[in-house]
């Protein structure tokens, strides 16, 4: 009886280690799939995010339509900083005066975005403006980058860095 006993315990043994192995499998699998899930998820939000973006900047340069900078496309704490930090414009009216002024002061302006790329909600933009100036004729061709912040699939945030001199000097403007 003993050694039939010593057999089924080592039988149950077996048994354990592979119902064991079997669930270790079975729960990296799960996890892994889970990871993928999550890694779908956040390339599927940066891929709406610069369809978005894109879009947005294509329709105000493009079809000079400054109204897309709107509520549904402009998280309602959108800001625009300039190089420093400091707030040029914050919310909807002030986004569509700043840019406005670009589209009516250069009414031949062409934006172009040569690059852009991110992760999750943050975005870099690498862009060149051209355009003449419609009161004084002078041409300009610029080439910046922007840092981007979106939230909820909206712009939030928007930071410029680029040579405002070499822009100035383009048009003639005194230099400080």
């Amino acid at each position: 009886m003993t050694h039939k006993k010593n057999k089924d315990e080592a039988h149950i043994h077996i048994k354990e280690k592979k119902m064991k192995k079997v669930l270790m499998l079975t729960l990296g699998t799960v996890l892994f799939i889970t990871g993928c899930m999550q890694s779908n998820k956040v390339e599927n939000r940066l891929t709406n995010n610069i369809n978005v973006y894109k879009s947005v900047w294509e329709n105000v340069f493009d079809q000079r339509d400054i109204d897309v900078l709107n509520s549904s496309n402009l998280h309602q704490d959108a800001k625009f900083l300039n190089m420093k930090g400091e707030v040029e414009a914050n919310g909807f009216e002030a986004f569509k005066n700043y840019y406005n002024g670009y589209i009516v002061g250069f009414p031949d302006a062409e934006f172009t975005i040569i690059d852009i790329f991110g992760q999750g909600d943050k975005l870099v933009k690498h862009w060149n403006f051209k355009g003449t100036h419609g009161d004084i004729g002078k041409k300009v061709n610029v080439y910046g980058a922007t840092l981007v912040e979106m939230r909820d699939g909206k712009i939030f945030r928007e930071q410029d860095f680029w040579d405002e001199m070499i822009f100035y000097k383009q048009l003639g403007l005194p230099i400080e």
